[in-house]
């Protein structure tokens, strides 16, 4: 309410003071805005720290059998998909790469 009392007053004053209470009430708006973000990014991390700290626990089954002294485990499956195009791809990066290298120590 007094910001827009200060406005009122400073548009009946001169330009000089009417700029003034617009970037004083541009300040205050900013201010609120960027406290805001703040809790917002902080409540933010806070969870992304919680989740971290607490992983969800492996299971593993015992096999009652040790190597070399220490217990084996048996782990449950995993699944592993992978594209071939994009595995072909990185292999003739790697092989470009490769070549390059070959290139350059040769040349210098």
């Amino acid at each position: 309410m007094q910001a827009i009392r200060l406005i009122v007053a400073s548009l009946r004053g001169t330009v000089d003071d009417a700029a003034f209470a617009l970037s004083l009430a541009g300040f205050a708006i900013a201010l609120v805005v960027l406290a805001g973000s703040a809790l917002v990014g902080e409540s933010q991390s806070a969870n992304n720290v919680a989740a971290a700290a607490s992983p969800r626990p492996v299971s593993g089954a015992f096999t009652r059998t040790d190597v070399k002294g220490a217990p084996v485990y048996r782990l449950p499956t995993i699944s592993v998909s992978a594209s071939r195009a994009v595995e072909m791809a990185r292999s003739e990066q790697e092989d470009l790469r490769a070549q390059a290298n070959a290139r350059a120590g040769s040349a210098g």
